[in-house]
């Protein structure tokens, strides 16, 4: 009996380890170019120019929003693409003009911009956090959200990792994809190929200068 005892013990130690570190949670295409590691029971919804996936983890729920963009407002450049970063959480913090906005900061999703933010709330019961990151693209934009209670931030820290770090996104979305000028910068290797080919033909051509010019005496 003993035996049986610690045996039993062992294996739901080992459950739970492994609960910790998988979450249970399994790959879900959002669209061709994105996916994202969801609780096995998610549920889907999709209309016309909005599809939601949302799932209830061991520790906080999830969920992943796509909505289309307007066509008649294309992001001119990457200021542009701030200033749509900037109005979402505006929007945001006014639709829960209680809620206070933690820690802002760009961060990278494959090759696109990103912005990353905590929008705490306390709704009466205790406090909750949302986390959330905001990926915008010329035609949709995409929210992944990690909400959890404030108490049980220690547990739940390691399930939005978790949730957050397996977003993929396929390398054909790339800052490209975002807004329309986008700057190489003047010393990549391109450019920098381009410059010294120019500075050799001009010294090319200055030496041929010089050897055709006539001699006087």
């Amino acid at each position: 009996m003993k035996r049986l005892m610690i045996l039993c013990s062992l294996i739901l130690l080992v459950r739970q380890a492994d609960a910790q570190t998988n979450y249970y949670l399994s790959p879900v295409k959002v669209d061709s170019m994105v996916s994202v590691s969801l609780p096995k029971d998610v549920v889907k919804y999709d209309t016309l120019g909005q599809k939601t996936l949302s799932g209830n983890g061991t520790y906080g729920s999830m969920l992943v929003i796509k909505v289309a963009n307007p066509k008649s407002k294309p992001v001119k450049n990457e200021s542009g693409l701030d200033e749509v970063f900037n109005n979402y959480i505006n929007n945001l913090q006014k639709s829960l003009p209680d809620a206070d906005v933690l820690n802002p900061h760009d961060t990278v999703i494959g090759k696109l911009k990103a912005r990353d933010f905590i929008l705490q709330v306390d709704s009466g019961s205790g406090v909750q956090s949302r986390h959330i990151a905001l990926v915008y693209t010329k035609d949709v934009t995409y929210t992944f959200e990690y909400l959890y209670d404030d108490y049980r931030k220690e547990l739940a820290d390691g399930e939005a990792k978790a949730f957050f770090g397996s977003i993929k996104v396929s390398d054909d979305l790339t800052t490209a994809s975002q807004y329309i000028i986008v700057s190489p910068g003047f010393f990549t290797p391109l450019i920098q190929l381009i410059m010294a080919a120019l500075i050799l033909a001009i010294i090319i051509g200055v030496i041929v200068i010089l050897r055709r010019k006539p001699e006087f005496g």
